[in-house]
């Protein structure tokens, strides 16, 4: 196979984890919103929260530890979120898995830009959380200009949907 990674052995370990006190079920209505909660970064890589503070925004990484190996193998799904707008799952189109946020992919990686309230020593407070409590985070980055982008295009069957639900208006 062209571009195998065999005998890689890729291994990643946890920087910390998410701290919030809301329950699953409550994290995952609360979206597009979030809920409030912390990111307790491990002592051993606190130093490498120097010069965080001060940033409106973070980038978490974080490994979505309560998705099955049969869910891992998902690779078309619907925008089911969709559903808590009124949508029914029928008129949401079916895609692959690499075109959504779905939690059900082959490696269970998320990806969820924070509102940075605070930093206590090795403690982020945040707002927006997506994640449930104990999920593992993998990295962290501030977010910067170099993240915003200007100009991206949509295809027109993304548009249809953000326009029926009324979402990103603009």
């Amino acid at each position: 196979m062209m571009g195998s990674a065999d005998g890689l052995g890729i291994v990643i370990q946890p920087i910390g984890y998410v701290e919030t006190r809301y329950s699953d079920e409550e994290v995952s209505r609360s979206w597009p919103a979030g809920v409030d909660g912390s990111i307790v970064v491990y002592p051993e890589y606190g130093e490498g929260l120097e010069g965080l503070d001060g940033f409106s925004h973070v980038i978490a990484l974080a490994w979505l530890h309560k998705v099955s190996e049969e869910e891992r193998r998902t690779l078309r799904v619907r925008f089911r979120r969709l559903t808590r707008l009124g949508a029914r799952p029928e008129e949401l189109p079916e895609v692959g898995v690499f075109t959504s946020d779905s939690p059900h992919r082959p490696n269970p990686i998320a990806i969820t830009v924070l509102r940075l309230r605070s930093i206590e020593r090795n403690v982020l407070r945040v707002s927006g959380l997506d994640l449930y409590n104990g999920t593992p985070i993998l990295d962290l980055r501030a977010y910067t200009p170099a993240y915003s982008l200007k100009r991206f295009e949509l295809p027109s069957w993304y548009r249809a949907i953000l326009g029926k639900f009324r979402l990103f208006e603009g």
